[in-house]
């Protein structure tokens, strides 16, 4: 059974956000919650996607500016959420 290409180029981009924001602050919050968080952000901006909010370029199915834009946005939040958590 063969795998859609647009799974293989989502996982790339889930695994490679995660690893950017995981080395651009390497303690806040764990990597596994990244993953999580990686996860969900693609999916969400796939959503957005197909929904037509965004911008318009995509790779092959996938809406790579709209994935990117969100789990930007996450993991960003994420950081300042667990920096904030471990300051009080």
């Amino acid at each position: 059974m063969p795998i859609p290409p647009v799974f293989v180029l989502a996982a790339l981009v889930i695994l490679l956000g995660t690893q950017l924001a995981y080395v651009v602050a390497p303690r806040a919050p764990r990597y596994l919650v990244r993953l999580g968080l990686s996860t969900l952000a693609v999916l969400l901006g796939e959503a957005l996607g197909i929904a037509g909010v965004g911008g318009r370029l995509a790779l092959g199915e996938l809406h790579l500016v709209n994935d990117l834009v969100v789990l930007a946005a996450v993991q960003w939040a994420a950081t300042r959420w667990s920096r904030r958590v471990q300051a009080v």
